[in-house]
């Protein structure tokens, strides 16, 4: 739903366009500078960062903060629905973040996410095995609904504890949460909300071998328990990060890998080759394309633009992994670029936790479906695919394609 914009005489880039391609955008904004003032599609106006070494260093730079209690009267985007608190993993600051970031760390600890890789191998062939049948004759199947979306929820669901028979109506409320401004995200947050509120209820009655129960038991720096809303919006967090994120990068890629072949021959024939590749398709394909809204805590200078207390300034990470000053002809497929350069996944305190359990999920789901799938195609042209309408995360609504 847009919104009317206060600025008058400033260009809207993030028009219906963006949402197909908006990589051409970011080429043109980078061309332009470093630094752009324009509205969000809402009508908010913003300070739009999108050069790589600037995106990289306020990243990491407090005087933008989280906090939307930093914000001045031009951020006018609704408040979460009544009970819904404000998500104290994304949307805080230190030292309150610090502490729950260390809820949340334990989980993605590297020995813990390389004891995944069997149980990902496994989901991956039975997810591999469902699409083959699907696809038999030639049948179209929908990508995203069968493969890119199953494998992450999968993994999150389990680990947090939320039980399969869930599983559907929480990729429905994320994609209607991330997707939507209207009253359908606002019911899609409560549904959400109320699903995980009476999980944590049981949870903190019976805990089990999950993290809901780990977190239902936690307590805050002053050493009182955790209240339940603040659980459930850790629930949510991890969600975001750990299955949307997720599915929008790995849809990304295999259409990427789709589109040239000479690469995808070379993936699946070097699995050495595969963790490097997996880096550059991160880099071109990081669905995160900025990050969550900061607010200037003092007046700050971006590369010579003043911005004033309590703007909102938004970090574009997917306009940086293809600033051309960084990345050498960033649009080319370069398996061979320096590796972990990108910041698809963010830099500094609020860097994503579940990084390297999306690397391997990626890395083993791109390589076992190529693998199987040598010629799989897209069923449609690129530009009639239908991409979710915001400037946040990206995911198509669909991926048809033919396997075989």
């Amino acid at each position: 739903m847009a919104g009317k914009c206060p600025l008058h005489g400033h260009e809207q880039p993030l028009d219906d366009a963006y949402f197909t391609n908006p990589y051409a955008t970011y080429a043109r904004l980078n061309e332009a500078g470093p630094v752009h003032r324009f509205c969000l599609p809402d009508g908010i106006p913003v300070w739009a960062v999108t050069s790589y070494d600037e995106v990289r260093g306020w990243l990491r730079d407090q005087r933008l903060a989280r906090r939307r209690s930093f914000a001045n009267e031009d951020y006018t985007n609704d408040v979460p629905p009544e009970g819904v608190p404000v998500a104290p993993l994304v949307m805080e600051d230190q030292p309150e973040h610090g502490h729950t970031r260390r809820l949340v760390n334990f989980a993605f600890m590297p020995q813990r996410v390389a004891q995944m890789r069997d149980k990902i191998d496994a989901l991956v062939a039975g997810l591999l095995d469902d699409l083959e049948a699907a696809g038999a004759g030639g049948e179209v199947v929908d990508l995203a609904g069968l493969f890119c979306a199953p494998l992450p929820i999968v993994m999150v669901s389990e680990m947090l504890g939320v039980p399969k028979e869930s599983w559907d109506d929480v990729r429905r409320w994320t994609d209607d949460i991330f997707g939507r401004v209207d009253e359908v995200n606002y019911e899609a947050k409560v549904g959400f909300a109320n699903l995980l509120r009476g999980l944590i209820a049981e949870r903190t009655a019976e805990p089990r071998d999950d993290l809901i129960s780990v977190w239902a038991q936690a307590t805050d720096m002053n050493g009182e328990v955790i209240p339940p809303e603040q659980v459930m919006l850790l629930i949510l967090s991890i969600y975001t990060g750990g299955f949307d994120s997720t599915l929008g990068a790995l849809a990304s890629s295999a259409i990427d890998l789709m589109n040239h072949p000479e690469h995808t021959a070379e993936f699946v024939a070097k699995p050495g080759l595969v963790p490097a590749a997996v880096e550059e398709l991160l880099r071109r394909n990081g669905s995160v394309h900025r990050g969550f809204r900061r607010f200037a805590r003092e007046e700050v200078e971006i590369a010579g633009h003043k911005i004033s207390v309590g703007d909102t300034v938004m970090l574009y990470v997917s306009a940086a992994d293809r600033d051309p000053k960084q990345f050498p002809d960033p649009d080319v497929m370069d398996f061979n670029r320096p590796p972990h350069q990108h910041i698809a996944f963010g830099r500094g305190p609020h860097v994503c936790p579940g990084a390297e359990l999306a690397r391997l999920e990626i890395r083993i789901g791109l390589h076992a479906l190529f693998s199987r799938f040598p010629d799989i195609r897209l069923a449609v042209p690129e530009e009639e695919l239908e991409w979710r309408e915001s400037t946040f995360i990206r995911v198509p609504r669909t991926l048809p394609v033919i396997l075989s």
